[in-house]
């Protein structure tokens, strides 16, 4: 090495310490305050690589030092770098160790230093620092707790030396270092069993080299443990609601209602939530047979109003001029012939109960304007009388009749079909519900079976024969079927006696259909041709609704019945 360059004496004497390195960055000469600040004797110093005095300080030498000044943590001190050319004109460099901060470093960012400083020391989230060539030049407080260490046992080192010395599985730094791009990734910390998000993120110099990279740690155990038990409890919680839902359908073949099919769970799902919101005006549609009143009583007997009546009316069954009082009831005198007692009324009995009108399409004209008054105001007056009373029961209301065509043809009042249409539920025709089929035969075989003391019996034939059947009459047919299979039949297999029954009533129900005399077949072919030439004729089922002169879901509905496809889009 060349002859030491000669050193003021009163260098000597400076509380701040000076380096001087040459153009390879070793130190050639160092006053005793920087052996000192660096917890070395001066004379040693000399020859020494500046990037071995302190952490960070190679990178920094190379990597714009004359523009920054370096905080060297762990000494307690800011290093600055000023240019000095040699006695023969080469290049030095003169570094000054200060523990204070002169004047210029307070007003060009010492309280940003200090307040950055503080930042890092007191972040949540575990913070690593190191320079381009990987080696760590920080850590913060945070960091030392996740992965139960000192900084001091990292600082200065390489950022592989901690998956060497077994701290992490894998270090996002060298993937940075690598890829030169931001890189999350989870690290696993042997030493505490934690799991950590971490991200690092490299910042470039002015020639796009990678100046530093910093990395941020957060644990993520305690989510991913929190993770886990929402995972146990959904797994509880689907267990809970598969055994409710086999409760259910146990429940439901007790009230004589089988569900198997996709579109009567999904019904039914909407039956029990209508249930427990205590929803009133609710109005179930579907063809006769399909077993309206069944659910009209499910639907009672799964709400909190299941210990109050459960009352009904057949709007079909009675006759016109007694209908009114019978659902409002009449006070003594009120008309000839009336009890000298009074009665009450069918709507007065169901308070705080369900009230079902089965085929509310029959109700009168008259009765209708009245029923609606008192659904609106919740109270009605029986016939004769002066004082109303109230009305507590919820309405349900069931019919196989297309009210929207009611409306249209102006036998059913608008104003009481927008109140009763609240809530609507279609109940889908045995035909839609083939999975339903075998369920239900074989409910009703169990029941007719205990009814009529035999043991009978079907095999897959008979369900066959079953499924292909279209029920023209729903639920009430096959309950018949059965019914007669099990009373009349001598074998005790019923297979050869229902194909020949459902073979029977197809013969029977395609005569009907085909004979020219027979008005329901002339209805159906005269409306399957008219909505043939409707369609012809118009872009929409709106457009179809005015050419026809019934409403626009009658369209729908029909077109539905008919096969034919709705050209809306």
């Amino acid at each position: 090495m060349d002859a030491p360059i000669p050193w003021p004496d009163f260098f000597a004497a400076l509380d701040d310490g000076y380096l001087v390195l040459d153009a390879s960055q070793r130190v050639v000469q160092a006053n005793p305050s920087a052996g000192r600040l660096l917890g070395l004797e001066a004379g040693a110093l000399a020859g020494r690589p500046a990037a071995e005095l302190a952490p960070g300080l190679g990178g920094w030498l190379r990597q714009g030092a004359q523009i920054r000044p370096l905080l060297l943590k762990k000494q307690g001190c800011v290093c600055r770098a000023f240019p000095l050319g040699g006695p023969e004109g080469e290049p030095l460099t003169v570094l000054r160790l200060r523990t204070g901060l002169d004047g210029e470093d307070r007003s060009s960012g010492g309280r940003l230093l200090s307040q950055l400083q503080a930042i890092f020391d007191h972040s949540s989230d575990g913070i690593w620092v190191t320079d381009g060539t990987g080696t760590i030049i920080s850590i913060n407080r945070a960091s030392e707790q996740l992965n139960a260490i000192k900084a001091a046992q990292f600082l200065g080192k390489k950022a592989d030396s901690v998956v060497r010395e077994g701290l992490v599985d894998r270090s996002v730094t060298l993937e940075v270092l690598r890829v030169k791009k931001q890189i999350s990734l989870i690290q696993h910390i042997r030493r505490t069993k934690k799991q950590l998000l971490v991200t690092g993120t490299p910042t470039f110099d002015n020639r796009g080299e990678i100046d530093l990279v910093v990395v941020n740690e957060r644990d993520i155990t305690e989510l991913n443990n929190l993770r886990s038990s929402l995972e146990r409890a959904r797994r509880a919680q689907e267990k809970v609601q598969s055994e409710l839902a086999e409760l259910t359908m146990r429940e439901l073949l007790e009230s004589d209602i089988v569900a198997e099919s996709p579109s009567m769970r999904k019904l039914m799902t909407m039956i029990l939530k209508l249930a427990g919101l205590d929803a009133s005006e609710v109005l179930l549609l579907g063809e006769s047979g399909t077993g309206k009143g069944l659910l009209a009583k499910y639907l009672h007997q799964s709400s909190p109003r299941s210990a109050r009546p459960f009352l009904q009316i057949n709007c079909a069954a009675l006759p016109a001029n007694l209908f009114e009082a019978e659902l409002f009831g009449y006070e003594r005198g009120a008309f000839t012939g009336a009890s000298e007692s009074g009665k009450a009324g069918l709507l007065e009995l169901a308070q705080d109960g369900t009230f079902f009108f089965d085929e509310v399409g029959e109700i009168p004209m008259d009765v209708q304007a009245k029923l609606l008054k008192c659904l609106d105001d919740r109270e009605f007056i029986p016939l004769g009388g002066k004082e109303p009373k109230k009305v507590t029961c919820r309405i349900v209301a069931a019919t196989n009749r297309d009210l929207d065509d009611l409306v249209a043809r102006g036998r059913f009042r608008k104003d009481l079909y927008y109140r009763l249409n609240t809530f609507s539920v279609r109940i889908p025709p045995l035909r839609e519900r083939q999975d339903d089929i075998f369920e239900l035969a074989n409910l009703y075989l169990r029941r007719f079976n205990e009814q009529y003391g035999s043991a009978k019996r079907f095999t897959h034939r008979a369900v066959d024969a079953l499924t292909r059947y279209p029920f023209p009459g729903n639920v009430r047919e096959l309950i018949g079927i059965m019914k007669k299979a099990v009373a009349i039949c001598e074998d005790q297999v019923l297979d050869e006696f229902l194909e020949q029954m459902i073979s029977g009533s197809a013969e029977r129900v395609r005569g009907v259909r085909g004979r020219p005399s027979s008005l329901a077949a002339e209805v159906e072919r005269v409306e399957r041709e008219m909505l043939r030439r409707a369609r012809a004729a118009c872009r929409t089922t709106r457009e179809m609704a005015v050419f026809l002169g019934i409403s626009q879901p009658s369209v729908v509905r029909k077109l539905k019945r008919h096969g034919m496809q709705a050209d809306d889009s």
